[in-house]
């Protein structure tokens, strides 16, 4: 199971964000540092497009986001593609770091926004970064990534 690498959120109507960098214990793909503009450098620092970022442990990180998601009641957690890669990640690290249960009290569902896009948008590219550029564009706001 890959490790999480960042935890970033939006509330749509406020727009108060959340992000914090997550120190992986496995390396990150090749691929992956394609897709996501993440890394590690020989030294162990983050890196974000070449820049280099702070980043806190996978319990950190999760207890800060849950305490910026209380501010939220009835949270819903949207991801694109989260049923087949986000949200498999994210419950292994929430099991494994024994906050399930408190993190499942912050959030009152999951939405995987992949079908959602592939049905409003046939034959179209449903890449992460597609989406986010239709859905930005129409709400003028950015929308919930994990």
């Amino acid at each position: 199971m890959p490790d999480i690498t960042q935890i970033a959120a939006v509330h749509l109507k406020t727009g108060f964000k959340f992000s914090t960098y997550v120190k992986t214990t496995v390396p990150i793909s090749s691929e992956a540092q394609k897709v996501i503009g993440i890394s590690v450098d020989e030294h162990g620092i983050k890196r974000v497009n070449g820049g280099s970022v702070d980043s806190v442990s996978i319990k950190t990180s999760l207890h800060d986001c849950m305490m910026w998601l209380a501010k939220f009641p009835r949270a819903i957690f949207v991801a694109h593609n989260g049923r087949r890669f986000d949200f498999p990640v994210l419950v292994s690290a929430l099991l494994n770091t024994h906050c399930f249960e408190t993190f499942c009290n912050c959030v009152s569902s999951f939405v995987d926004s992949l079908p959602c896009f592939q049905k409003s948008y046939p034959g179209q590219s449903h890449k992460q970064e597609d989406p986010v550029n239709v859905f930005s564009r129409q709400l003028a706001t950015p929308t919930v990534l994990l």
